[in-house]
């Protein structure tokens, strides 16, 4: 694979992390077949993108974690008596 096509890969997982992290859904990925070894050229920056998938994979593991605990909390709260409206959850205290 050429320089330019590692390039284009590099890209493409650039913007799914981006587009991930911002709360988007990625398309689906399947490594080129015909990858061949990355051009040392490209090494450092390869090694970029794979710190900011591991740093965007803590990231929405902490996100999903706090979702969960809210919805918890949420669904601690008892439902009013015989109302269909929302009630008003206090945090503050």
């Amino acid at each position: 694979m050429s320089l330019d096509a590692w390039s284009a890969v590099l890209d493409r997982l650039e913007a799914d992390i981006a587009l991930a992290v911002s709360g988007g859904f990625p398309p689906s990925w399947e490594p080129p077949r015909d990858a061949g070894p990355l051009p040392v050229a490209l090494e450092a920056r390869a090694r970029q993108v794979l710190d900011a998938q591991a740093d965007a994979m803590d990231l929405l593991a902490r996100l999903k974690n706090d979702a969960g605990s809210q919805l918890g909390a949420l669904a601690a709260v008892p439902p009013g008596p015989g109302s269909s409206r929302p009630l008003l959850l206090d945090v503050r205290g």
